[in-house]
């Protein structure tokens, strides 16, 4: 697997703490550093907001603009400097207002033309809410695996979309719904159920993949099975697409009033969760300890990091959250070893430093960003 992205600066202007801020990536991990409340993890989701409009703090835009910021939206972006098939690339991110809400503009070698920053752009990122993943709602497991997804599959991501468009468009349909209208009710539910059953067979396929590396540990993981809870991903397993894209569409037909008085779509590829259990055992990950279920979660990622050995020119970044307060170091220093000989650029967060020059394998690799160095470009509230 080769991986040609790289970030090589990144500059924010009136973002969220920062007024400036400017900074250049030189190795394959990058560590930022600093005080609580320093805005460290500022660094990481201004990146992540170019894959996702929430970011991996589930923020809404309005929300990334720097408090008291004096001057029009245009002085706000995020401005990148990437490494690409040997090619140098500018892509900037921007905010316009319509009405009360914003939204994303995407430049790219500074036009502002539509950019697909998907193409050579994929970022996987990983926080500490994370360690609660099994307490959390069925949607967040599901997040998880799909975030996965989209870092190997650009076209998920249109499918996901694509899905989330019908489903609207159907409600608005059945909100207004006469005779006349349910010829058109019939060609969006045939559409939502051709998108569902595809977003439904990608997240089997990978799981399956993710199942065949953890059933290969050794004794230092938990040798796990992941399967899907949900009507359609169960039938998915036993007949053809054709014959289950079909049962879909009649449970949509089926449910046109109930869905209608409830305000949701209640047959949905999204009607499922993510099962995780010990292969030897079956317990299900919700019933173990704290500290067992954080190394489900490890296994689980580095599954997932194995897997990425398999892929040719992934296009993908990874941005790792105070993960010491997520896996212990040792634990820490074996992603990061894999994702370097990956050849994956990584940024990670942590309050200290200290513990890179107990690695000095890891020392060589990692560029240590103090983002409290007065030395550095910096402007802060």
């Amino acid at each position: 697997m080769s991986s040609n992205v790289r970030i090589e600066k990144l500059i924010l202007n009136n973002y969220r703490n920062y007024s400036f801020i400017e900074l250049e990536f030189k190795k394959n991990i990058i560590l930022i550093c600093g005080k609580n409340g320093s805005g460290k993890t500022n660094i990481l989701e201004s990146i992540s907001i170019f894959n996702s409009n929430a970011g991996l703090k589930k923020s809404n835009l309005k929300e990334l603009i720097k408090n008291n910021m004096k001057g029009p939206i245009e002085l706000f972006g995020v401005n990148l400097l990437c490494q690409f098939n040997k090619s140098r690339l500018k892509v900037g991110l921007g905010l316009r207002k319509n009405d009360s809400n914003f939204k994303k503009l995407l430049s790219f070698e500074g036009s502002k033309s539509k950019v697909d920053i998907d193409k050579f752009l994929n970022i996987f990122w990983i926080v500490p809410k994370t360690t609660f993943l099994f307490q959390n709602a069925p949607e967040d497991r599901r997040n998880f695996i799909d975030q996965m997804i989209l870092a190997t599959d650009r076209n998920f991501k249109k499918f996901l979309l694509l899905y989330e468009k019908y489903k609207k468009e159907r409600m608005k349909i059945l909100k207004s719904w006469n005779d006349s209208s349910s010829s058109w009710l019939d060609v969006v539910e045939q559409k939502l159920a051709s998108a569902g059953i595809i977003i439904c067979d990608a997240r089997r396929n990978f799981i399956k993949q993710l199942n065949i590396n953890l059933s290969e540990f050794n004794s230092t993981f938990p040798s796990l099975f992941i399967e899907l809870s949900g009507e359609i991903d169960s039938l998915l397993r036993n007949k053809p697409a054709i014959f289950v894209e079909d049962y879909f569409i009649k449970k949509l037909k089926e449910n046109r009033k109930k869905d209608l008085l409830t305000g949701k779509t209640n047959f949905s590829a999204n009607k499922t969760d993510i099962i995780v259990s010990d292969r030897l055992s079956g317990i299900d990950a919700r019933n173990h300890s704290t500290g067992e279920q954080k190394m489900i979660i490890f296994s689980i990622i580095f599954s997932f990091i194995k897997l990425l050995e398999s892929k040719i020119n992934l296009r993908i970044i990874f941005l790792l959250d105070d993960v010491f307060s997520f896996l212990d170091e040792n634990h820490v220093m074996l992603v990061l070893e894999r994702l370097d000989k990956l050849n994956v650029q990584t940024l990670l967060t942590d309050i200290r430093n200290d513990w890179v020059s107990k690695h000095p394998k890891l020392s060589s690799i990692i560029q240590q960003i103090n983002i409290d160095d007065k030395s550095l470009k910096v402007d802060k509230i």
